[in-house]
């Protein structure tokens, strides 16, 4: 059999829900492509969570590797092993590995380039990740088919790396293509559970409330790297939604190993950090410590060092030692921006504000969080506003208004403000229709003039008429999206039900709110849209 059809035959019985054979990760005696067999026994390995078994053969794979396939492929496996087991390793091979994905074999060059990525990921070198998306080709098809069900898988790697370059957008859409072409139970679990952390990572609650709950729903074990990793990303979408409890509840049910042995260290810490932050908020200092100590050996490892220093942060905080937890929250920060993980760093610099405010830096707190917030607004992280809000709203202070929302970034009393600048009465004629002091008002009116990025009240009142004549309908959910796909490739609403696993009135509910949004009457007008043209 060639490369290309060994590779096929592996990467289809990785997509199930059932556990790896172990004659998958084992070399065929007198194999004479040692190199590219090797890795593929590793890659089995691997996703069988026996990281122990993969690193030698994912060793071997590489010291045999002689052409860039099996450069490429030798590295991709030595970095998912050493994601799970420490294998010492020179930096400069990974980077040559993504180097020599160029010369990759053109039927070959998707599926190891998006391998290569992964392992970049959980090793934390994003930079080498974000740079393996320029040559990926489209994912539009996979060894010739575009049924393939690795197909899914990588659109949902696609999708994480975006996700954690700050490209939410980007990653949505990847998510959306992920779910609406796949076509196993596999496959859509794990696309299902990738939409879900990019919705909450979004701020859309009720999504990924909905998305985690169908997983938890399901009776299925983490057996393999694909069931145990939709657990572990059902866990992140609960917990950037502040559900410790369900996010607990989830990272329970990700590993069969009591120690989280079969999954990556950086999920290893993680998994760790959300039952730490279940102590913590139970008031349960004993078993947070015990959380801590079971962290305490990964910090040397640089996928995991920013998530240990955050979990000691935690701990110190719970313990009432405020100086230790910010000095530990701002080493977690410099690791996770070392590392350029957007999302790591602001988890870090929330925990960083609330020791400040601990220690009556409230000014401080509220100056730093702003700065962070205002950074993850404009790459479309509304779960750090939240969190940061809900920091400050404890010591009675508040956020900016997000600027790129306008109208929607207002709270009720705020907008009802904004509509009487509008209408050209004075600070003190507010104050007195509305029953407010003056000094509360001019708080008021600076927050509208910051929502709408204008520095006078006659800007108010432009934006508001601007945004009412050209207002732009809300973007769709990762759920719409997917549905909107759906039709676009002629699937009825029934098909749409079966596919997605949900009610059809759930689907004609979700074709509606789009009809509504795009302005549309049929679902003609939203393929259209769809593709690009002017709806009628």
């Amino acid at each position: 059999m060639s490369r290309a059809a060994r590779l096929d035959a592996l990467l289809r019985q990785l997509v199930v829900v059932d556990a790896v054979p172990p004659e998958l990760y084992r070399v065929t005696a007198g194999s004479s492509d040692v190199a590219f067999d090797s890795a593929l026994a590793a890659l089995a390995a691997v996703w069988a969570g026996q990281f122990g078994i993969a690193a030698p053969l994912a060793t071997a794979a590489r010291r045999a590797a002689d052409d860039p396939d099996t450069v490429v492929f030798a590295e991709s496996v030595c970095g998912l092993a050493r994601a799970g087991t420490p294998m010492s390793a020179p930096p400069e091979e990974f980077a040559s590995a993504a180097r020599a994905s160029a010369g990759i074999a053109s039927e070959l060059r998707l599926p190891l380039c998006a391998l290569l990525a992964e392992a970049a990921l959980a090793e934390a070198r994003l930079d080498i990740a974000e740079g393996l998306l320029s040559v990926v080709p489209p994912r539009t098809a996979l060894f010739g088919r575009r049924d393939h069900p690795f197909l899914t898988v990588i659109r949902c790697f696609v999708a994480r790396v975006r996700l954690f370059s700050g490209d939410v957008s980007g990653a949505a859409d990847e998510a959306a293509q992920a779910c609406a072409g796949a076509g196993t139970e596999a496959e859509r679990i794990f696309a299902t559970a990738t939409a879900a952390v990019i919705d909450g990572s979004a701020g859309r609650r009720q999504e990924a409330r909905a998305a985690v709950s169908g997983i938890l729903a399901r009776d299925i074990a983490p057996v393999n790297a694909l069931m145990s990793g939709a657990f572990l990303l059902a866990s992140y979408a609960a917990i950037v939604g502040d559900d410790v409890r369900t996010s607990a509840a989830a990272v329970l049910r990700a590993s069969v190993d009591p120690s989280f042995g079969q999954v990556r260290i950086v999920d290893r810490a993680i998994c760790l950090e959300i039952l730490t932050r279940a102590a913590v908020d139970a008031g349960d200092l004993d078993a947070a410590r015990s959380w801590q100590l079971r962290a305490a050996p990964l910090a040397e490892h640089p996928s995991a060092s920013s998530t240990v220093e955050r979990i000691a942060s935690r701990v110190s905080l719970l313990a009432g030692d405020a100086e230790r937890a910010l000095e530990e929250a701002m080493r977690s920060v410099a690791l996770a921006e070392s590392a350029r993980r957007a999302l790591e760093a602001a988890e870090g610099e929330i925990l960083a504000a609330r020791a400040r405010i601990s220690l009556r830096e409230r000014g401080a707190a509220a100056r730093r969080l702003a700065d962070v917030v205002t950074d993850a607004d404009a790459h479309g992280f509304g779960a750090v506003r939240r969190s940061a809000s809900r920091e400050l709203r404890s010591v009675g202070r508040r956020l900016p208004p997000d600027t790129r929302r306008g109208w929607e970034g207002l709270s009720a009393r705020e907008q009802g403000i904004a509509l009487l600048i509008s209408e050209g009465r004075s600070n003190a004629q507010i104050a007195s229709s509305e029953f407010l002091s003056e000094h509360t008002v001019r708080i008021h009116v600076s927050r509208v003039l910051h929502a709408f990025g204008v520095p006078t009240r006659v800007g108010v009142a432009s934006a508001l008429g601007a945004a009412s004549a050209a207002a732009g309908p809300e973007p769709l959910t990762v759920r719409q999206q997917q549905i909107v796909a759906l039709i676009t490739s002629g699937a009825t609403n029934r098909s749409i039900a079966e596919r997605l696993e949900v009610s059809e009135s759930t689907v004609e509910k979700h074709v509606s709110a789009v009809m509504r949004r795009w302005e549309v009457t049929s679902r003609s007008g939203i393929a259209r849209r769809a593709a690009g043209q002017h709806p009628v």
